[in-house]
């Protein structure tokens, strides 16, 4: 889950999974005195003042003009992705995120689908804005889906529908979030068994990375097909017979403990057909939001206690790439139930929001170069800052299921 450069913390994939994700900033660039920093600046101060003014006129009122400030300062970005300016692409991320920050409760309770939809854009940007090396690639396609959100969070009107109807349309995204993952993973496990097959190891590495990341993002339904599941995913303890070990980590050992890839093609073509066969299955299922639910705080309860210690990618050390799209996953999951934490209890929402927030902004911090670091590179405190912020989050998962 190289989340290389960008995503990865936001996704809520999903919806983006949304705002999960991602350290260290750069003074010198915060604090610049170029134009088109000042022009930053001026959007935050703008977004400020027409938020501190919309807030007299109502909710309503603040939602359409903090979603307006938004628009301004986005397409400011745009313009700063375009020229590859980094500096004031950071200064633009940190004030959108400000802007965001200053109504989104509003826009949660009133327009909660819409909601989603600006989370899964907003927080991969706020996040690049932290990072040492950005993506413009990725941070365009984020910058552009932004806008579209948040053009449709301005013509949003006030539903009529019910908190359980909203749940089940919240639900029905999250399977076309899962859909879309899934399609994903079948690409780019593709070019991972193509370079393996190659003998292109450095490749193969590289594309081992990206792959992980989409299959850490479905963990919680992959696993719901108890064959498939060990086939594409087991660890070597996970099996009585080593002989018979297959997947991503049969490969992994190769790679990088290994440094050979002689043998490795019958692996990657079964790896492939397994992960095909996950797809044509994962179509078929029909999901429920207790069911969501507890996939997520099982899959943040599991990391928090088994992955934490490093054992899921024992050789790469590619665990932060997994623990971060375990995140972004389960972050998913708690954006397509917020209809119903809106109906029943808020306050749980507001936990939860700002608890994602925190392990997303924990784990950005540890992004250099664009990648994770290697997950032996954290010291035992780091180690158990992360433990704890991921089972304050299985913790508040866990409490959703009793108001659905």
């Amino acid at each position: 889950m190289l989340k290389s450069s960008l995503s990865v913390l936001s996704l809520a994939g999903l919806l983006a999974l949304t705002a999960c994700g991602s350290n260290s900033n750069d003074p010198a660039n915060a604090g610049s005195a170029s134009p088109s920093a000042s022009s930053s600046q001026g959007a935050s101060a703008s977004a400020s003042a027409s938020t501190a003014s919309a807030s007299a006129s109502g909710p309503s009122s603040a939602i359409q003009e903090g979603a307006a400030s938004m628009l301004d300062a986005v397409k400011q970005l745009q313009d700063a992705i375009g020229k590859q300016d980094a500096a004031n692409v950071k200064t633009l991320g940190k004030s959108i995120n400000d802007t965001w920050l200053s109504f989104e409760n509003a826009v949660r309770q009133s327009f909660p689908l819409e909601y989603t939809d600006v989370e899964k854009y907003e927080m991969p940007i706020f996040s690049a804005s932290a990072y040492d090396k950005i993506d413009f690639d990725e941070l365009k396609a984020n910058a552009d889906g932004l806008t579209d959100a948040l053009t449709k969070l301005q013509n949003a009107k006030p539903t009529t529908e019910s908190s359980s109807e909203l749940l089940n349309q919240a639900v029905v995204k999250y399977q076309d979030y899962i859909a879309d993952q899934t399609s994903k993973l079948v690409t780019q496990t593709q070019a991972f068994v193509d370079a393996v097959k190659a003998g292109n190891a450095d490749q193969a590495k590289t594309e081992y990375a990206k792959a992980r990341v989409y299959y850490e993002n479905i963990e919680p339904v992959a696993e719901s097909f108890g064959d498939l599941d060990p086939k594409i995913d087991a660890r070597l303890a996970d099996v009585d017979d080593p002989n018979t070990w297959t997947g991503f980590h049969r490969i992994e050992k190769a790679l990088w403990q290994d440094n050979s890839l002689e043998g490795q093609d019958q692996y990657a073509d079964r790896l492939m057909t397994d992960v095909k066969d996950l797809q044509a299955q994962m179509k078929t299922v029909k999901l429920e939001p207790k069911a969501m639910v507890a996939g997520a705080m099982e899959l943040l309860n599991e990391a928090a206690t088994s992955k934490i210690t490093g054992e899921e990618e024992l050789y790469s050390h590619l665990d932060l790439v997994d623990l971060a799209a375990n995140v972004d996953g389960s972050k998913t999951v708690y954006l397509a139930i917020i209809p119903a934490l809106n109906e029943n209890n808020t306050d749980l929402a507001d936990k939860l929001d700002q608890a994602f927030m925190k392990m997303e902004q924990s784990l950005s911090s540890y992004v250099k170069n664009g990648q994770y670091v290697a997950y032996n590179e954290l010291t035992t405190d780091q180690i158990r800052q992360i433990s704890d912020q991921l089972s304050e989050l299985s913790n508040l998962m866990s409490q959703t299921a009793a108001i659905l």
